[in-house]
């Protein structure tokens, strides 16, 4: 069953933001990913934690969890951590 990984971010340095999304991308290559909605993001009710939204579908929790342990994208952990706010969240389905 598919997994989902979910980012919310108040950016404060759009050129290291740059950086991470560069870094992200390399991270991601080769992988079973999609990207199922991509930053903008417009609050209807109460107070968004974020101004910026990244929502992506794994394929299963292995996948999910493989990549964000990975040595790419733990590099580019330290350069989110610099550019933005965030919070990061996975939903994991119910085989982990």
């Amino acid at each position: 069953m598919a997994s989902y990984v979910l980012s919310m971010m108040n950016k404060h340095d759009l050129a290291k933001y740059g950086e991470y999304s560069a870094q992200g991308f390399v991270s991601l290559q080769g992988l079973p990913f999609e990207v199922i909605v991509g930053e903008g993001l417009d609050t209807l009710e109460g107070t968004a934690p974020g101004s910026s939204v990244v929502l992506m579908k794994f394929p299963d929790n292995d996948a999910a969890m493989a990549w964000y342990k990975s040595d790419a994208y733990q590099t580019a952990i330290p350069i989110r951590h610099q550019a933005a706010e965030t919070i990061f969240a996975v939903h994991f389905t119910d085989d982990r």
